[in-house]
């Protein structure tokens, strides 16, 4: 305990010295928070999607899109399909879609939905996501039912130029009677909406989409009843299949059911890109902890060589003397661990958001290039942060410091001397 007690004393020997290399340890720990966070985020986001899309279905009219303005693909579900489905035994929510689609610029298109407020908002493209991130204002509420309001992706806000600051009092017009090659003009009055919300996806397609309440929706594009999409979910992924056999059943010679395959497709691209590229910025951190604790104990060791040959004399073990140094070391990390997750409580949130699109966002598929904008990029303490700064520091203090125990142990008083 003695030796020990030296080492704890001996780390406030230089105090400037102390800060700053608690500051070049700090660095590191910080990246990999940062990295840790980027990870588990990404990781959150997957176990979201797999608990809202491996137990659903999507039924559409058979051989269509279901879009009531799209060119050969206008047929829709009839109403009563909705009472049926939920008939089904072990089917746990039923949620109604409308679908439309509107010109934006050139021959791109936004997708407009209609959806009860209280549902899920989805990516048209794939039904893959869940209730997407509101960047600003609000999403839309129960309260706004039959009211001409809407939440844009941040790709349609970004065409209409709605900023931020405007939401509640933004307008967006959609002319109904505009074409596109693969849309045809509807002989109704245009809609005006009130944009409340900006959200992000985390899919460039879907960004491009317009949310409002169903009957909004339906009272705007003249759809008096009727169905785009359903979305069937069961009580669990593994009633998926007997539901699926009875809705082909009831309902397979007016509807086209589909199967998830979205979640599967997430994981194999974007999740395990981020992985690999979070562990990948893990592991770097981890080895510029070793290279700082490396130099630093190796300048201790020979600034001290007097001081070790002269413990020898007077009888110290190398293992005492090995104790007291690696303390040393031990607490260096932990003060350099408390500085990095100190920054990182502060401003982790924007830092990972900065450090995803810098170093994360190039190597993804483009599609998932606005992933960032979705996750929730914030400080997070948990046991498993802590286990990581724990085994972290304590990694770095006895790979850091394993050449200059090497040293301590080889050293004899008699070459300290001689030394000095």
């Amino acid at each position: 305990m003695t030796m020990l007690r030296i080492g704890a004393r001996n780390l406030w020997r230089g105090k400037l010295r102390l800060l700053l290399v608690a500051a070049l340890i700090g660095a590191p720990f910080f990246l990999l928070l940062v990295m840790q966070s980027i990870g588990d985020a990404v990781q959150r986001q997957t176990e979201s999607l797999k608990q809202n899309v491996n137990n659903t279905l999507q039924l559409r009219a058979r051989g269509s899109m279901g879009h009531v303005n799209m060119v050969g693909n206008q047929a829709i579900l009839p109403q009563d399909a909705l009472a049926k489905v939920k008939g089904v035994p072990h089917v746990a929510r039923v949620e109604p879609y409308l679908l439309a689609m509107t010109p934006t610029e050139g021959h791109n298109f936004a997708m407009v939905i209609g959806v009860d407020p209280k549902d899920t908002r989805r990516l048209e493209s794939h039904g893959e996501a869940g209730s997407p991130k509101i960047l600003f204002g609000r999403d839309l509420a129960e309260g706004d039912l039959g009211k001409p309001v809407a939440i844009v992706g941040q790709g349609v806000a970004k065409w209409a130029g709605i900023e931020p600051q405007d939401l509640g009092s933004a307008r967006l017009t959609l002319d109904l009677k505009r074409t596109h090659p693969v849309i045809f003009a509807l002989d109704r009055p245009p809609l005006t909406l009130t944009v409340v919300g900006v959200y992000a996806s985390g899919y460039v397609f879907g960004d491009m989409q317009v949310f409002m309440p169903i009957d909004t929706f339906r009272q705007a594009y003249g759809v008096a009843d009727g169905i785009s999409w359903l979305f069937v979910r069961a009580d669990s992924a593994d009633h998926l299949p007997a539901v699926e056999r009875q809705l082909r059943a009831m309902l397979g010679s007016v509807a086209d059911i589909i199967s998830p395959t979205t979640v599967a497709e997430f994981q194999s691209t974007a999740t395990a890109a981020v992985q690999r590229l979070a562990n990948g910025g893990i592991a770097l951190s981890a080895a510029l902890m070793v290279v700082v604790v490396f130099f630093v104990m190796l300048l201790v060791v020979r600034e001290r060589a007097r001081e070790i040959g002269t413990l020898k004399a007077i009888g110290a073990s190398d293992a005492g003397i090995v104790a007291a140094f690696l303390t040393e070391a031990v607490l260096l990390c932990a003060i350099g661990a408390l500085a990095g997750a100190s920054l990182f409580a502060l401003w982790g949130g924007p830092l990972a958001q900065l450090v995803f699109g810098l170093g994360v966002s190039p190597f993804l598929p483009a599609h998932y290039s606005t992933l960032a904008n979705s996750l929730a990029l914030s400080p997070q303490f948990g046991a498993a942060t802590l286990a990581v700064l724990v085994g972290a520091g304590v990694f770095a203090a006895l790979g850091g410091s394993a050449w200059g125990v090497r040293q301590i142990v080889r050293l004899s008083p008699m070459e300290a001397i001689r030394h000095e």
